[in-house]
């Protein structure tokens, strides 16, 4: 907490709209609950004085960038990627390096569809070695889950990773899955959605306003990514190449502004600053336009992401390749 002396000799000192905005910032970034941080401002400083590592709230990493489900408007844009799989020894080298530079309270492994990868259990393996004290937990939509082996069952109990999957609407072997689990100690958990999603359009033109759109992102969509060596703010900008090859769309590409290199950045409090303010790209959400949707299975129109022009038909996928 910020001392009451200093409260109170701020209220005094400055004009009260800068002390009003002042106090939102601060409870913005260093109170509200975020998926970067989730400690008091004195006590980040001070860890940063005593040259503490610091700590990390979140960070998702992708086993495999594909899927088996296809959702609509996948925020991962996993219903339109191609096949692709994370390769388990340069993932290795990238937590052993994260775990030099900081702690993570907890770690996702998803997708795409991580049971769809066929050394998924090494992920696991991999990331309770370089962080013991972390919660681990591997993300699925369950439909593959009945059909792992021993392996990948000890491995995940063995390992302490909590399985966890989505209450899709889609008919799941519910008891088979927790049988398998409770035989080798593996602690399951549901992400309940209330059959209800968020839609963040994607704006082509990059015309809202970032720091706007990264305030409002906060417990949204702003969970630190790694991809090949580098932490981007968000999914969306860690995989909006494929978006962008999908529906051969220019423009929108993540630049070198928009994610840090784990390993070309010394200082780890450069690499939490970094993630606690807009990159570029964020000009490209508009949360004016945010709204909810059942869920169901995915068309792959370019409508899933974006909001129609004026009101109108959002162009279809052969209109927005033969655009680009």
């Amino acid at each position: 907490m910020v001392p009451g002396f200093v409260r109170h000799a701020l209220r005094h000192l400055l004009p009260k709209a800068t002390g009003d905005r002042l106090r939102e910032f601060v409870i913005a970034r260093y109170y509200a609950p975020g998926m970067v941080l989730r400690i008091g401002v004195v006590e980040y400083w001070w860890g940063r004085v005593w040259r503490n590592r610091p700590r990390l709230h979140r960070l998702v990493v992708h086993v495999t960038d594909h899927c088996n489900l296809d959702c609509k408007g996948c925020s991962h844009f996993s219903n339109i990627a191609e096949p692709a799989f994370a390769d388990p020894e340069q993932l290795d080298r990238e937590f052993a390096r994260l775990a030099e530079l900081m702690e993570i309270t907890e770690i996702y492994l998803l997708g795409g569809e991580p049971l769809l990868h066929p050394r998924v259990a090494e992920f696991a393996r991999s990331a309770r070695r370089h962080f013991p004290r972390s919660k681990i937990i591997l993300l699925t939509n369950g439909i593959l889950l009945p059909r792992m082996g021993p392996e990948f069952w000890r491995a995940l109990g063995e390992s302490r990773i909590t399985l966890m999957y989505d209450d899709y609407p889609i008919r799941l072997q519910t008891d088979l899955i927790r049988e398998r689990a409770a035989e080798h100690d593996v602690g399951v958990e549901l992400m309940e959605h209330d059959n209800e999603f968020l839609k963040v359009p994607i704006d082509l033109e990059g015309s809202q306003d970032g720091a706007d759109s990264f305030a409002r992102c906060r417990t949204v969509m702003n969970c630190p990514t790694l991809r090949d060596g580098r932490l981007y703010p968000c999914a969306y900008i860690a995989y909006i190449d494929l978006f962008t090859k999908r529906f051969g769309i220019e423009g929108l590409e993540a630049t070198d502004l928009d994610s840090i290199s784990i390993f070309e950045a010394g200082d780890p409090y450069r690499i939490m600053a970094f993630l606690l303010k807009p990159v570029p790209w964020c000009c490209h959400c508009d949360f004016d336009s945010a709204e909810h949707y059942a869920w169901g299975r995915s068309a792959c129109t370019i409508d899933e992401w974006t909001v129609p022009p004026h009101g109108g038909v959002a162009p279809s996928r052969e209109a927005s390749n033969a655009r680009g």
